[in-house]
């Protein structure tokens, strides 16, 4: 039996942990979580195929990778405006810890690793891609900064 390889695993965990944050929860589509929940959705349907094709699950294709990448780019600043914090004027089912608002500048320092391990990803994906050795690591920078903001920010 062969080895699993790290980006399956990661990629694999990275996907679990983003239908997890995006899936069934309930949100009016109006509220902020709501809002943000339509974002990361959106963030979804670019990281997914790249997630699989990076897997082996799809087939490679680096023009549609590309596009993905400059999608899922173009979305990095989307949904951080819609974390204002919970208050009895603003009652919503909330996933997101305390920590989001307590430890602000750790979570902006996050979305900034995010954003940046995005961009990353867009630029080298923009040159062309002809192999996913060529976009491996820095798809596995972005899946690293998802889990990271997840693993602190997130219930």
């Amino acid at each position: 039996m062969q080895p699993v390889p790290t980006l399956k695993i990661l990629s694999c965990l990275s996907l679990s942990l983003l239908l997890a944050a995006c899936g069934n929860q309930q949100a009016d589509p109006d509220s902020p979580e709501g809002q943000r929940q339509a974002v990361f959705q959106q963030f979804l349907q670019h990281s997914e195929p790249m997630g699989g094709m990076l897997a082996g699950r799809l087939a490679f294709d680096g023009e549609a990778f590309a596009g993905h990448a400059e999608q899922l780019a173009g979305l990095a600043d989307a949904p951080w405006k819609h974390f204002s914090e919970p208050d009895q004027n603003n009652p919503q089912p909330n996933a997101a810890l305390p920590e989001v608002w307590s430890d602000a500048d750790g979570f902006a320092e996050r979305i900034g690793q995010y954003q940046t391990a995005v961009t990353d990803l867009n630029l080298i994906a923009a040159k062309g891609v002809d192999s996913p050795e060529q976009v491996a690591s820095a798809m596995q920078a972005v899946q690293q900064a998802c889990k990271a903001c997840h693993d602190g920010y997130r219930r």
